[in-house]
C-alpha cells in the first residue's frame, strides 16, 4: 500500500501539485507507522529504499510549507543527551554501489537537518524573532554536527574536478570570485546536490550565528564562499541538463530536493547584485524541478531584487549589498486556490525604524499569475517601508507573527497542519488588501501596481 501511495506521490509532483502530494505522503505516513512496530530486521532492511524515499519527500514539504516541522521524523527531548545527537551510522542499502554509499550519507544529512529542525528550528529560524530562534548553544551544536558529517561521508567528498574547483576558491575575497561561476562537475549529480544542500543549511546557520558574534563579519565571508560554491555547482548542473547524455540533470524528473531550494535561499546571502543576477538567470535555465518550480523562485527573487534598489543598497552590479542581518528575507507561500502566486517580503528588525528588535516585519508583499513559460501575469505589490512609499505608520504595518498566526500553530507539530481547510482559508485571507492599508493610502496612490512600482513593464 505504501508503494502505492509513492507511486501517486510521484505522479503529484510531476503534476506540480503539493497539496495532493502531501496528502498521499500524509497518508503513507500514518499507515507506515501502524505497521512499523511490527517489522523484523528482515523487513526493516527491504523497506529502507521507501523510508528513504518518505525521508525525502518529508524533508521536500518541510521546506515548501514556511515555518514547517517534520511529520515523520520522530524525536524525543532525551536524544539531544546523545552524542553525536543525530549523526547515526548510514542505512545499508541493498547494493555496495559508488551511487548506494552515496544514498546512505545523503540519507544521513537528511535525518539530522530534520531531527534538529524539530528540536531547534534550524530550516526557518531566519524568518523567526530573535526569541524563536534556536540559541547560541543550539546552533554551534547543529554547526558542529553538519562538519562531522562532512568528515564522515567519504562518497560524497570523493576528490574529483569539481571539489577541487570550489575548494580552490576558499581563501579569495569575496569580492574577487569570478563570475560567472566556473562550470563544477561531480562524480554524480546526487553528489553534487548534496553538497549543496549542506552548504544551504550551513549558510542559514551560520546567519543566525553571526547576529550574536561581537564581530560578524568572518562568519559572513564564510557564507560568501558557500554560497559561491553553490553557484559554481549550479553552472555544472546546468550545463549537464544541456547535454543529453548518461550524466545529464533533468530537474524535471526531480521529486523530492534539486538546486531550486538552495539557490532560492542563497539569493540574500549574496555579496553583490552581479550574484543575485546569474541565480536568477539559473533558476529560469532549470524551470521546474518536481514541485519546487524555478521560475517561481526566479520570479519572486527578481521582484527582491527591485524592492532592494528602491531601497538604494548597492550602486553597481560588483557593489558590496551591506550586511546580511538588514537583508530582505523572501517567503513564497504555497500557491492558492485559484492559481496565483504569494510573496512576502519581510526585514528583521534594527531598532531604528520599527521600534522592537525582537520582531519581524512585512515590507511588502506580491501576488501574481504565471503562464507556463515563466512570465508574471496581473502582478501587483503593496509596500508597507516607508523608505519605499510615503511615510506610512509603522504601527499600522501588519507583523509577520500575527499575520501567520494560525498557520504557524498548525504546522508547528509538522507540515501536515497545512493540509486542514482552516489554514488553507488563513492563506487566502493574507492574499487580500489589509483594511487599513487601503484606507490609509487611498487618499494618494491607492493600490500600488507592480509594474509602474518596479519598473517591470
Amino acid at each position: 500500500m505504501n508503494l502505492f501511495l509513492l507511486l501517486n506521490i510521484r505522479y503529484q509532483c510531476f503534476m506540480e501539485n503539493p497539496k495532493g502530494a502531501f496528502r498521499h505522503l500524509w497518508a503513507a505516513i500514518q499507515l507506515f507507522r501502524q505497521v512499523e512496530e511490527r517489522f523484523t530486521d528482515e523487513n526493516i532492511s527491504n523497506l529502507i529504499p521507501i523510508y528513504d524515499a518518505m525521508l525525502r519527500l518529508d524533508f521536500t514539504a518541510q521546506k515548501y510549507v514556511p515555518y514547517s516541522l517534520s511529520s515523520f521524523t520522530r524525536c524525543s527531548d532525551l536524544a539531544i543527551m546523545e552524542k553525536p545527537f543525530w549523526n547515526r551510522p548510514s542505512p545499508q542499502f541493498s547494493r555496495s554501489s559508488y551511487s548506494d554509499h552515496v544514498a546512505g550519507e545523503r540519507f544521513r544529512l537528511t535525518q539530522l537537518i530534520c531531527a534538529h529542525n524539530k528540536l531547534s528550528r534550524v530550516v526557518w529560524g531566519s524568518l523567526c524573532p530573535l526569541s524563536e530562534r534556536p540559541s547560541r548553544d543550539e546552533l554551534l551544536g547543529f554547526y558542529s554536527e553538519m562538519m562531522l558529517w562532512k568528515k564522515t561521508s567519504p562518497a560524497i567528498f570523493t576528490s574529483c574536478d569539481g571539489l577541487k574547483t570550489i575548494e580552490s576558491f576558499t581563501s579569495f575575497a569575496p569580492e574577487s570570485l569570478p563570475m560567472p561561476p566556473p562550470l563544477c562537475f561531480f562524480d554524480s549529480n546526487e553528489a553534487a546536490l548534496t553538497i549543496a544542500m549542506f552548504n544551504n543549511y550551513l549558510t542559514c546557520t551560520l546567519m543566525m550565528l553571526s547576529e550574536t558574534d561581537e564581530n560578524p563579519i568572518p562568519r559572513e565571508v564564510e557564507i560568501y564562499h558557500l554560497v559561491y560554491q553553490n553557484l559554481c555547482i549550479t553552472a555544472g548542473l546546468v550545463e549537464r541538463h544541456k547535454n543529453p547524455d548518461a550524466s545529464q540533470y533533468k530537474p524535471c524528473d526531480s521529486i523530492t530536493s534539486g538546486i531550486t531550494t538552495s539557490l532560492h535561499h542563497g539569493l540574500n546571502r549574496c555579496y553583490s547584485l552581479a550574484w543575485q543576477k546569474w541565480i536568477i538567470y539559473a533558476l529560469r535555465s532549470i524551470g521546474r524541478e518536481g514541485l519546487t518550480n524555478g521560475y517561481t523562485s526566479a520570479n519572486t527573487l527578481e521582484i527582491m531584487c527591485r524592492l532592494d534598489e528602491r531601497r538604494n543598497l548597492a550602486t553597481t552590479e560588483n557593489a558590496y549589498l551591506g550586511p546580511l542581518n538588514e537583508r530582505l528575507y523572501p517567503l513564497l507561500l504555497p500557491r492558492l486556490e485559484d492559481g496565483r502566486l504569494i510573496a512576502f517580503y519581510l526585514r528583521h528588525d534594527t531598532g531604528e525604524m520599527w521600534g522592537d528588535e525582537r520582531e519581524i516585519h512585512v515590507v511588502a508583499r506580491a501576488t501574481w499569475l504565471q503562464n507556463n513559460a515563466g512570465n508574471m501575469e496581473s502582478m501587483d505589490i503593496d509596500l508597507y517601508d516607508p523608505s519605499m512609499i510615503g511615510d506610512i505608520s509603522a504601527q499600522k504595518r501588519p507583523q509577520s507573527l500575527k499575520l501567520f498566526n494560525t498557520w504557524r500553530h498548525a504546522v508547528e507539530k509538522g507540515w501536515h497542519g497545512y493540509l486542514a481547510t482552516d489554514v488553507r482559508e488563513e492563506l487566502l485571507e493574507t492574499s487580500q488588501p489589509p483594511d487599513f492599508y487601503s484606507r490609509h493610502l487611498s487618499q494618494d496612490a491607492g493600490r500600488v501596481n507592480l509594474n509602474s512600482v518596479l519598473n517591470l513593464s
